[in-house]
This record gives C-alpha cells, sequence and structure tokens, in this order.
C-alpha cells in the first residue's frame, strides 16, 4: 500500500527558508519568533498541510489534551439516567463543542461504585456538573491534584472555579411571580437528591418563606421514596405527590417543581383531578427544558442557559490548566420564561 508524504516540521523549514527550531517555537508560541517569521512560518504550514504530532505535543508537555465530565450521582441515578434529563444532555454537547474547539476531547465520565476507579483515567481537568454535596469523586480529584470547574454552585475548597446562576435571585423572582399571580400556598416538590444546586435552591426558597412570613411547604424527599431509581420513577412519584396534596384537606393554590421533568407530572395530576391550569392552581418549575413547552398547558419556568454555563466552563477549566485566573462572570445569565401555566391569575 503507498503511504502518502506527511509534510513534516523539516519540510516547513525549508519551505520556509528557516531552521528546524524555528518553526517549532513559532508553530508553538513559544521562543522568541518575531512576529513576521511566525506568520511565514503558519503560512507555509498551513499551505503544505503540516500537522502538528499532538501525542509528541501532549508527551513533552505531560499533558492529555483530554478533560472529564462528571454528571451527578455515584449511585442512582446512573450517569445514562442524568444523559435523560435534557438539561444534562445540553451541557454534555455544549461541552464537547467547546472542548474541540479548543482541540481537546471530552471524556464522559461513567457512574462509580469505587471513586478510586478515577486513578485509572488519564485527565487534564475535570468539569462537575450539579456536584453532590458529599462525592467522594470530587476528594480523589483534589487529592490526584485534577483541576476542576463546577457547572453549578459549588464549594470554593473543593473546586478551583463555579460557574452558577444566582440562584438565591432566580427563585426569589420565581416565587415572587407566583404571588403575584395570586398563590398563597405554594408547594415546593423537593427531589431529595442531596445536590449542591438543590441545597442552594431549598435555602433561598426558605429564606424567601421567613421574608414573606410564610411557612414552608415542600414535599419529603421524592427520591428516597422506595421503588424510586430511575427517571420514570421519579417523575411517577412526583404525580402522586402532587396528587395526594392536591386532594388533602388543605390542598396548596400553587406548585412548584424544583425537579427536572416533574411539572408536567404535576400538571397531569391537576388535570385529572378536573382542575384548570392556571385557573385553578398554578404550575412553575426552576430549571426550563423543551418538554415544558409541550406540556398541556406550557409551563412557566426559569431559562438558565445551560449551554452557555458549559463553554464558561470549559474556558474556566483551560484557564485553570494553564495556571491562569479564568475570566468567567460571578453569575451567569437567566430569564425567567412566563407560559401558559402561570400567565393569568387564579380564579378568584
Amino acid at each position: 500500500m503507498i503511504t502518502p508524504n506527511v509534510p513534516t516540521l523539516r519540510d516547513v523549514a525549508t519551505a520556509a527558508g528557516v531552521a528546524v527550531s524555528t518553526v517549532s517555537y513559532a508553530l508553538n508560541g513559544k521562543g522568541r519568533v518575531d512576529s513576521a517569521t511566525r506568520a511565514r512560518v503558519q503560512e507555509v504550514a498551513d499551505r503544505l498541510g503540516y500537522r502538528a504530532n499532538r501525542s509528541a505535543q501532549n508527551l513533552r508537555s505531560g499533558r492529555t489534551a483530554t478533560l472529564g465530565l462528571m454528571l451527578p450521582a455515584p449511585d442512582e441515578p446512573s450517569s445514562a439516567e442524568c444523559l435523560n434529563f435534557d438539561w444534562y444532555g445540553r451541557v454534555a454537547t455544549a461541552a464537547t463543542q467547546a472542548a474541540f474547539h479548543a482541540d481537546h476531547s471530552l471524556l464522559l465520565l461513567p457512574s462509580m461504585k469505587d471513586p478510586n476507579g478515577l486513578r485509572r483515567i488519564e485527565m487534564d481537568g475535570v468539569i462537575v456538573v450539579d456536584p453532590m454535596m458529599h462525592d467522594p469523586r470530587v476528594d480523589i480529584l483534589k487529592k490526584l491534584g485534577i483541576p476542576s470547574v463546577v457547572v453549578g454552585p459549588g464549594n470554593p475548597e473543593q473546586f478551583g472555579w463555579s460557574i452558577s446562576p444566582d440562584l438565591f435571585a432566580t427563585t426569589e423572582t420565581l416565587l415572587n411571580h407566583l404571588t403575584e399571580q395570586g398563590a398563597t400556598d405554594i408547594l415546593v416538590l423537593n427531589p431529595g437528591m442531596d445536590s449542591a444546586w438543590t441545597r442552594a435552591t431549598t435555602i433561598a426558597y426558605l429564606e424567601w418563606c421567613r421574608i414573606h412570613g410564610v411557612s414552608p411547604r415542600a414535599t419529603d424527599d421524592l427520591a428516597s421514596f422506595e421503588g424510586v431509581n430511575s427517571v420514570e420513577q421519579l417523575v411517577s412519584a412526583a404525580y402522586g405527590a402532587t396528587h395526594k396534596a392536591l386532594t388533602s384537606e388543605n390542598p396548596p393554590d400553587a406548585i412548584l417543581s424544583v425537579i427536572l421533568g416533574c411539572a408536567p407530572a404535576a400538571a397531569r395530576a391537576a388535570l385529572d383531578l378536573g382542575l384548570s391550569i392556571p385557573g385553578s392552581i398554578l404550575i412553575a418549575q426552576d430549571s426550563d427544558e423543551p418538554a415544558l413547552l409541550i406540556s398541556d398547558p406550557p409551563i412557566t419556568a426559569i431559562d438558565f442557559f445551560p449551554e452557555e454555563q458549559a463553554a464558561l466552563a470549559v474556558d474556566a477549566l483551560l484557564a485553570l490548566i494553564d495556571g491562569d485566573e479564568p475570566s468567567a462572570p460571578t453569575h451567569t445569565r437567566s430569564e425567567l420564561r412566563i407560559r401558559a401555566s402561570t400567565a393569568n391569575s387564579l380564579t378568584p
């Protein structure tokens, strides 16, 4: 078989009329090479179709050009289950694209019973999405000296950087909207997964209740219910909790889900009981997702722009790997999407 000629550094040096070392410095952005020479070398390399040997570069630098992406849940649900949620899928896709554009690959890290399995994986840094409050995998990363950036609120003692919206402000915005539409008794569907995101949202909710003199009302941890170990079962538990609350002696007049995928289940429970939305009850969810657009009726939520968070996380992680200070914003943007489920006030 005839092997095509692959241009080498020496070929580029000959064509550009410079030394091989000059080509290496010019293409790697190192050494004292004037801008005109650097530009000429790059032009010749592009014209010849020269591509650097990534394996050799990584060997010299001690890097792998690989980033890891860690989804929540060392136990249940698994990483594959998390990807059933549109939000996590959008983060993973956007992070992969951002890494690719930076000449890095991105590895989706599997759920593992033994976090020490991370020691076998060669990577330069890790993006941790929606971290758990007590996740042993994070401790292993810290011991290994692998830089990490979190998408979501993160403990500064654990992570090098955090990319997160202002969850206190967004929770307050959503609760204020519900009360402006006439809600006086808001039931919060609590996921029960001990994530930093859930804790931050819950603290914001409790503080809002304190400021407004309202008694907090939330479901028990739905994920802790017997038999709840999948997305489908969690949604079913949300339906059951909503149905139970709406048939109680003191039914709520608004439901706020802080669980991905569960606001539509709450809406189905209300409709099955013959209630009108938003005439009899308001339905909202903290994180937006496409399923809310096609729900009956479409459901109000906060758009957290997950693709932007993912891209910012990749940029911040690469900066940390290079020993630089990330330039990410203090808080990422968010926007309230008011839809039919809360567009009109409750019927007096």
